[in-house]
Parts: C-alpha cells; structure tokens; sequence
C-alpha cells in the first residue's frame, strides 16, 4: 500500500514532503498542490437511521445541577409531546423558632402560621421599567401555547432519592426520565389549580394574621422584583407536616429530615399548554412558610407588645433534583422515506454510518491527505421551525461505549460545529468538521468505524472539553438531554437532491507518475 499522509501530523509530513522534493504546504487548514500533486472533493453518502429514546439520565447527582429544569407541556405536532416535571428533595435550614411561644423572665414571642407557598422563580429578563417605576419582565425560552392552562399538582413524595445505588452503595445512584415516584398525597390547596405563564407575576398577596387574630394582606417580592410561579399549598397540612413538628427530632438534620419528608413531586398534566424553564441555582425555589412573630417584653410584671415582625421561613429546593419526562408520540412522525425526527429530554435522535461498502477500504488505498472532511445536515423546511435546536450534537458509538469525536477535542466545539445555519432569515442546516476523525480511518489509527449518533446538544455535558480550562471533561459521553426542542432533518433519500444528507471530503492526492 502507498503512504498514507496525514493532517494530523502536518509539521512531520512537511519535512518527509521535503526530502521527496513533495510540496505539501498547509496555510490555515488548505493545501496547495504543485504539479505533483492535485487536490479534488468527493461527496459521499451516508446512511441514517432514526433512534427512539425511551429515557434519559435526568438526575443531578453527579453534576451538581441540570442544565435546565422544566415544568409545564410542550406539544408540537411534529414532535413527541412532553409532559415535564420535578421531583426534589428539600433542605432544613436553622429554625427561626426553637419553641413556639417560648417565655423568658423578659420576652415572649408569639408565633402565627399564616401560610405556605410553593415558590419556583421563572428565567426572566428585565426589559425596562413601567411609568410607574416598577421593573417590567420577559420570560425566557416558553415552549409551547401560553395561552393554554396547565394543570400543576404538588404531591408529597413516597420515593427515597438516595444518592448511592441500594444495590451497590460504594456506586452512584441515578434516575432515568421515566422513573416512576409515589404520590404520597396531593398537598395543593387548590386540587384543580392549573397554570399559565405570565412576566407580571412578580407579587405574592399574602394573608398575614397577628396574635390578636386581626389580618391584613402583605406584598412579598423576589429579589429584584423578578416574576415566579407561587403555588399556594394546604395550610392544615402543611401546619401538621411542617409547622406543628420544627422542634422535633424529624427536624433535627438534614438525614432525619429528607427520611420523614422524602421531598416533592410537582407535576404538570396536560394535553397542550407550555413549558418553562426553572431556575434553581438560586436559594428562592422553595417552599415558604409564612408567619407573623409578636415580641413582647414583661415590664414590671405586665406584658408590653414591642413589635410585630412579618418572616419567612423556607425549604428549599435542594439535594437530589431530578426531571421527570412524559412523552407521547408526535401526531405528525415524520416521513421515514425522506427524514427523521431529532428532538430533546427522552425524544429521539439518529444513527450515522458514514464511508459504507467499500469506500473506506477505496480511500486507504489511495495516496491522500485529508484537507476537510464535514458532514452536513439540512433541515427539512415543510415541518414546524418555529422552535428548532440551536445546536446538535455528534459523538461515536463504539464497542466500548458512546465516546466523544476525536475532532471535538483538538478542534474545540467551535470548529467542531453543530450550530445552527440560518439562511435567508430561516434555519437552514447543521454542519460538523470531522476531518481529524477522517483521517484516522483512513490511515487506520481507528480501525473501528464507529455508527455515529445524532442528537439535541446539552451544555456543558456534551462538551469535549471544559472551556474554562482546556482540559478534557470526559471521553465517554452521558444520556443527560434536557433540551426539549425538535428539529426534522432530511435524510439521504435521494429525492432529497443536494439537500440530502452527506459527507463531504476534500484531500490532495500524488499523482499516479511520481
């Protein structure tokens, strides 16, 4: 067989080029021929096969956080509907109170339960101020119809989220999608409230009630103003479980804690509506318990009130934080003949063989060097692109698991590719550089050609390399997929004409006379 040079390797194959009076000069990723050498484009197809998911990872203990946690129901008619929802744990945090109307020689508190609300802020943006002054929002990134109620129900959860696995406790626990949670019982104070995003939920009226039993409605704000959802829960339950208990040994630490209340579930049912993303990298998703605190001071043996200070007590959520995702299938599948559905949390994705039948073999016998290889993806205009992925994501899938793409880690994600192509103002295609990758097959440095796998990109758990450092984060690649959007792309028909499904291979090649 003739030698093989290779791009990888350019500084080498220049000074052996060199010696065999063999101009490869590479300038910014190009080579230039001279006359014994010529470069030339293949165009080769590739096959594809689409892959329904059932499931993906969709905890948090090994990374601390999702990306994004999703609440509400995105259908769209092109793609599975999506049914999300969140199960956490809830974290103890000191007492205000350590006795409810605990007495001294010279004060009495006295402690009034007012009520308790399940708070989860939205991702929002301030995009000014009223005339009034007050900030005014935009939610960010709703799926779906706005206008549609979803129906939220906050249950008590009857599943222990174990952080190690009960079979082998020196592992990881971890928590598919799908996995299935007791409902304990339903802790809405409205069994039939339902939901519908909206940027000036940014005031919670709260009933507060004094000691004298007198009430008065208080306006509680998030920091900044900013909007949430509030969720108000049953208060004669929420007094039983929580209030009625603070100086007991179920609340004396954070284990005690999480094996009496397991945490909740907050499920969102429905047919059609939306879905918004959660932040809970904050301390403010929790659940709040909100009271009225009357100091009073014995003075000369009266009881003289001082103050009354209006307080929150919260739990939030905390520890293991896990995605719930309900798919049902598309009303529109895509057309199998023509292309294939690529969508998020437990949708689906597609199998990529690239160099088939004897094309790999035909390469490596062949005296080349790959200058570009890129595979390209066009989206399939006739269906919904209202809401595609601004990213996908491609990575190997060997015989010792799915691993990252060689290019993904020398290259960066930049090179790498996998963005979104706009065209004309409309998304047009998705395109990845696997020239690094290429190279190796055909000079036989992988000798496995891999199926390579298509799918919704997640941020950072897809990513080669950590951008912080440079370092690489981990060669194999994880389930997480928590994008929900969808994407049709067409496929290698070859009705689909220059639009289907490809790979493109540029190289310069010796010529058959040196």
């Amino acid at each position: 067989m003739k030698k093989i040079f290779y791009i990888s390797a350019a500084f080498v194959s220049f000074l052996l080029v060199m010696s065999c009076e063999k101009d490869f000069r590479e300038i910014g990723g190009n080579v230039i021929s001279n006359n014994n050498f010529t470069t030339d484009q293949i165009t080769l197809e590739v096959e594809t096969t689409p892959i329904d998911i059932s499931s993906v990872r969709a905890d948090n203990i090994a990374i601390g956080n999702l990306g994004e946690y999703w609440l509400g129901v995105y259908n769209n008619n092109d793609y599975k509907r999506v049914e999300a929802s969140i199960i956490s744990q809830l974290n103890i945090t000191p007492n205000p109170r350590t006795e409810q109307n605990s007495t001294t020689d010279e004060l009495d508190s006295i402690y009034v339960f007012n009520d308790a609300y399940l708070i989860l802020p939205y991702e929002s943006t301030q995009t000014g101020r009223g005339t009034n002054g007050v900030p005014e929002f935009r939610l960010d990134s709703v799926l779906g119809n706005d206008q549609v109620p979803v129906a939220i129900k906050v249950y008590r959860n009857g599943t222990f989220l174990n952080r190690l696995n009960p079979n082998d406790p020196s592992e990881q626990n971890s928590f598919e999608s799908d996995q299935s949670y007791t409902e304990l019982e339903l802790l809405n104070d409205n069994p039939n409230y339902v939901h519908v995003p909206n940027p000036v939920d940014t005031i919670l009226p709260v009933q507060r009630e004094l000691s004298t039993g007198s009430t008065f409605f208080d306006e509680v704000k998030l920091n900044n103003s900013i909007p949430f959802i509030r969720i108000k829960l049953n208060k004669a339950r929420m007094k039983e479980l929580f209030w009625d208990k603070f100086g007991d040994p179920e609340f004396s630490t954070t284990d005690a804690f999480n094996q009496y209340f397991k945490g909740l579930i907050i499920k969102a049912e429905g047919t059609d509506g939306a879905m918004v993303p959660i932040t809970l990298n904050t301390t403010r998703p929790s659940v709040e318990f909100y009271y009225t605190e009357t100091r009073v001071e014995i003075e000369n043996g009266a009881r003289v009130v001082k103050d009354t200070v209006l307080s929150s007590y919260p739990f939030t959520l905390s520890g293991v934080t896990n995605s719930q995702y309900k798919m049902s299938a598309a009303q529109s599948p895509a057309p199998t003949a023509t292309s294939f559905n690529i969508q998020g949390t437990a949708g689906s994705m597609a199998r990529i063989n690239i160099l088939n039948g004897n094309e790999l073999q035909t390469l490596r016998e062949r005296n080349i060097l790959i200058n570009d290889a890129t595979l390209t993806f066009n989206i399939d205009a006739s269906r919904d692109t209202t809401k595609v992925p601004l990213r996908l994501f491609l990575y190997r899938e060997t015989s010792n698991g799915d691993e990252q793409i060689k290019d993904a880690i020398t290259e960066g994600a930049a090179s790498f590719g996998g963005g979104l192509s706009i065209v004309d103002a409309k998304p047009s295609s998705y395109s990845f550089g696997i020239t690094d990758y290429v190279s190796d097959l055909i000079s036989g440095e992988i000798d496995e050609n891999s199926p390579l796998i298509l799918k919704v990109f997640n941020t950072p758990t897809d990513l080669a390399v950590d951008p912080s450092t440079g370092a690489l984060r981990n060669l194999n690649v994880d389930t997480y997929n928590w994008n929900p959007r969808g994407v049709t792309i067409l496929n290698n028909s070859i009705s689909n004409g220059d639009k289907r499904a490809k790979l493109t291979i540029s190289f310069t090649e010796e010529k058959e006379d040196n």
